[in-house]
């Protein structure tokens, strides 16, 4: 009887050793695989999000795209009245480039003087140059500011006798900037487009000096272009230029909501007035700011 009893507790420790573990091993597989099949659920509504996002992504592009081809052929007709012309856009938000003839060479007049004030500024940065030392008569800054501001050729001479052509052309070559020649004073819309974005962006020169060249560049001595277009209380800064049959402008316009960058360079050899051109800038500009309160 005494060893009966003691077989039976031997078979139930068994069975306990045996079946107990087995049950919570089988239990534990089944959360193991109720938590994969969670995951697994979560990550088909990740990837189906981001497929959806993408498609959307796309969509808008594509939107915008055709928006920008028919904003190209009204600035194209606006602008027609010159001889010839180059228009390059950029949309900052979206990182988007379009325009007209974009790597079409000009002389650039002064428009080129943004690039000669940020090579200016680039060597305050490295220290080869102050703010407050002498250049001509008056300090640097002043001249600076002469330049930028009141398009003083006087002060522009001064800072090309100071850098050198070849200084100018390599920071230009460092930006990235292409279609850029300083000993002809030519320049194309994209490459100012471009060194606008990277001031802007902070890439071209540190924020306190970027924001110095930016003053100048707001109330300058020619505000018959652009300007007129851009409603009252937007921020903008923008830069000038006129030689001969020349007439341009380049801006940095802090829309609201789509800040953008318009550079409209042109040439005319038939006579047209003066103010034709100039309504011709203010229509175009009046276009492209309607576009980014369209997108």
């Amino acid at each position: 009887m005494k060893n009966r009893y003691k077989f039976a507790i031997l078979i139930f420790a068994l069975i306990f050793l045996v079946f107990l573990p087995h049950n919570s091993l089988l239990n534990n597989i089944e959360d193991v695989l109720k938590e994969k099949t969670v995951l697994s659920k979560n990550f088909e509504d990740d990837a189906e999000e981001q497929k959806a996002a993408a498609q959307a992504k796309l969509k808008a592009a594509q939107e915008r795209k055709t928006k920008q081809d028919g904003l190209l052929a009204e600035v194209n007709q606006t602008l027609v009245v010159n001889t010839e012309f180059a228009v390059s856009i950029i949309d900052i938000n979206n990182s988007e480039n379009f325009g007209i003839s974009e790597t079409a060479s000009f002389h650039s007049a002064s428009v080129t003087k943004v690039l000669v004030a940020t090579a200016a500024l680039q060597g305050v940065e490295s220290g080869k140059y102050k703010l407050t030392q002498t250049l001509g008569n008056s300090t640097f800054k002043y001249q600076l500011q002469q330049m930028i501001n009141q398009s003083n050729n006087n002060s522009w001479d001064l800072f090309n006798n100071l850098l050198g052509f070849n200084g100018e052309q390599k920071v230009a070559d460092q930006l990235g900037l292409t279609g850029v020649n300083m000993n002809q004073t030519h320049m194309t819309t994209n490459a100012v487009s471009q060194l606008l974005l990277k001031l802007y962006k902070g890439e071209a020169l540190q924020t306190e000096n970027r924001d110095l060249l930016f003053s100048f560049m707001q109330n300058t001595e020619t505000e018959n272009r652009i300007t007129p277009s851009i409603p009252t209380g937007v921020s903008f800064y923008h830069k000038t230029g006129t030689f001969n049959g020349g007439v341009h402008d380049a801006a940095i316009v802090i829309h609201p909501k789509n800040p953008f960058i318009l550079v409209i360079f042109t040439n005319d050899n038939k006579g047209t007035p003066w103010e034709t051109r100039f309504s011709s800038f203010q229509k175009a500009a009046i276009l492209v700011y309607g576009y980014f309160d369209s997108i």
